[in-house]
């Protein structure tokens, strides 16, 4: 604790925080000693004045000992009077350790005193605080907190809302419109929302808002996960697209994004709190940075996929309504249908790859299709078993007219081995596809085309799609909810609330054998694309990259001798397979590139721990 020498420019005895204030004293006032003119002080009345002012100096400290003063600025902490919660988002690094106070304040519109001294506040513990009213649960989060106060919210059209944010930065407010959102997902008691920021409360002037690294703009979306047990695939999943893939014109548009990006905020809904959201932008022409509608001419596209329809899975092309802003399961995003609606370009597309003969199929859908786009999306919807998102919750569109059609994801609530819904889907194997990916990807396609798929999968497995990196990023973003006691919250006012550890288990063990199954699945694309005589191949090996364990599924039923070596042709190991499918441990080898001949075969393998 700073001491300042009484009557000093910096004239402060005690912290700004601490509760118990002193008079500043004059120091001859304690231990001023009169003396003859030009005589100097004494020895004796020198030890006086510093046992005097020794004195003076303990007692500050023993009185400054007694109270501590927690004092939160207005809109950075939010009040749950129903519940009984506090959440505070704050820099908490500027609090002392408080162990050595006998009471500590917390200090808002009214004061709550500690129940037990809190020490040093963290954000991984609960504190509890009271006053005359009632006791209150406390957390210090580094989530964002959002206050949002609205006297109704329906479906549609939006309602006028105050909005305040509060996050490391600073503090935002705004008037914003707000409604709900979703179709299925009103049915929940957690609702979703959308935001629309206004100038004014009648929302005649829309007004751009930017929240940490995200976009400026003025529409936004709170999704409350509530079918999330973990509150954490959706997020993991937009995330993980936007590390897999770039839009292809980049050049032309630095500030594009492949999808949405999002965030997580806790919600206060009203002086209630409401839980953990995920606050998101939307998926549209801005984000996708596509060119305009101009001269009456159409440029980029856009089309949301909405509904599970013969046109969204890309199984046949119906016939369509230029005056109506859906089309067997799309819906019309970019132009505007006040500017112009034209369903021929789509329906041109789905026709093709409905109709089309393979070899005209094979010949013209790269002229088509973005074929990077496509096999990136294809894998991240088996990686993550995103199966809604193979017929509908995509959006499709066009940078401009010369360009391919492209692919970008939406609504991922249904991944990493939970339905929809929430539940447990507990399946690794099996691939998810449709029409068009049947044909561009399935048994009947090129090998050029099997072959540009493995090794996009080969090298994003060495990097997002590693085990390390995937099972990572999911640790990662579990610790931090966890970090900030965000399940605890849940279920203090979600009262069915699924979550358990046990749910992060099952994640962690789905993802290792989802991945396991595509390397072996992927692993067959390899075969007879890079060596000739490769399709009279009697064995697949699996996971590429392999860290600790290489996987081997051999077409011979009697035991085969193996070896195993480097590149510059020495033997690493060797030893024999007994049975159809078996292991090999590589722990120990060093990272590189090995051969791996069994039989008539010799299989290159990747190592990297």
């Amino acid at each position: 604790m700073p001491y300042r020498i009484p009557n000093s420019p910096e004239n402060q005895l005690i912290e700004k925080n601490n509760t118990k204030k002193i008079t500043p004293i004059a120091i001859h006032n304690l231990s001023y000693i009169k003396h003859p003119k030009n005589q100097q002080p004494t020895i004796q009345s020198m030890k006086k004045f510093y046992t005097l002012f020794l004195f003076f100096l303990i007692s500050i400290n023993l009185q400054a000992q007694e109270s501590y003063n927690l004092a939160i600025p207005v809109d950075r902490y939010q009040i749950d009077p129903t519940n009984g919660i506090i959440i505070c988002n704050i820099d908490i690094s500027q609090f002392p350790d408080l162990s050595s106070f006998e009471s500590v304040v917390l200090e808002l519109e009214n004061t709550y005193k500690f129940i037990s001294n809190p020490g040093k506040i963290s954000h991984q513990t609960t504190y509890t605080v009271e006053n005359e009213a009632r006791t209150y649960v406390l957390y210090f989060s580094n989530i964002p907190l959002i206050a949002i106060n609205a006297e109704s919210i329906v479906d549609e059209p939006k309602k006028t809302a105050t909005f305040v944010y509060a996050d490391a930065d600073g503090v935002k407010k705004s008037i914003t419109g707000i409604e709900l959102r979703g179709g299925s997902s009103q049915r929940f008691p957690k609702k979703t929302y959308d935001l629309e920021f206004w100038e004014d409360e009648a929302g005649e002037d829309n007004k751009d808002m930017q929240f940490d690294n995200l976009r400026e703009d003025d529409d936004w979306i709170l999704d409350a996960l509530y079918n999330e047990p973990l509150r954490m695939r959706a997020f993991s999943s937009h995330k993980l697209w936007l590390d897999m893939h770039t839009p292809y014109y980049l050049d032309e548009e630095e500030d594009a994004k492949s999808g949405a990006d999002v965030m997580y905020v806790d919600l206060f809904l009203n002086n209630k709190y409401n839980g953990l959201y995920m606050l998101s932008e939307q998926v549209d022409s801005k984000q996708l940075e596509l060119k305009s509608f101009k001269d009456e001419e159409i440029r980029g596209e856009l089309y949301k996929a909405e509904l599970k329809k013969d046109a969204t899975l890309f199984s046949n092309a119906n016939a369509y309504d230029n005056t109506k802003e859906r089309w067997d399961g799309f819906e019309l995003k970019h132009p505007d249908e006040d500017e112009k609606i034209d369903w021929s370009k789509l329906y041109d597309f789905v026709d093709f790859t409905a109709n089309s003969s393979k070899t005209d199929f094979d010949a013209g859908i790269a002229d088509r299709l973005h074929i990077e786009n496509a096999i990136d999306y294809y894998i991240f919807l088996n990686v993550v078993s995103a199966y809604d998102n193979r017929g509908k919750n995509y959006y499709i569109g066009k940078y401009n007219q010369e360009n391919p059609y492209f692919f970008a994801p939406w609504d991922l609530d249904g991944t990493f081995g939970v339905k929809w819904d929430g539940t447990y889907q507990d399946v690794t194997e099996g691939i998810l596809t449709n029409t068009l990916f049947s044909r561009l990807f399935g048994d009947g396609t090129t090998k050029e085309m099997k072959h540009q798929v493995y090794d996009r999968y080969v090298e994003l497995r060495k990097g997002v799609l590693s085990n390390e990196q995937l099972l990572g990023r999911l640790s990662a973003n579990y610790n931090t909810l966890r970090y900030n006691k965000v399940y605890e919250r849940e279920n203090l006012i979600w009262k069915n609330y699924p979550y358990n550890t046990a749910a992060k288990e099952y994640t962690d063990t789905w993802t290792a054998e989802r991945l396991a199954y595509l390397d072996s699945y992927f692993e067959e694309y390899n075969l007879g694309i890079n060596t000739p005589g490769k399709e009279q191949q009697q064995a697949i090996i699996y996971p590429v990259p392999a860290s600790s364990t290489l996987y081997i599924k051999t077409k011979v039923l009697q035991p085969q001798p193996f070896t195993i070596y480097n590149l510059q042709g020495q033997t690493i190991e060797s030893g024999a397979i007994q049975t159809a499918e078996t292991s090999i441990n590589v722990s120990l080898l060093s990272n590189g590139i090995y051969v791996l001949h069994l039989g008539n075969d010799n299989m290159k393998f990747i190592v990297q721990h």
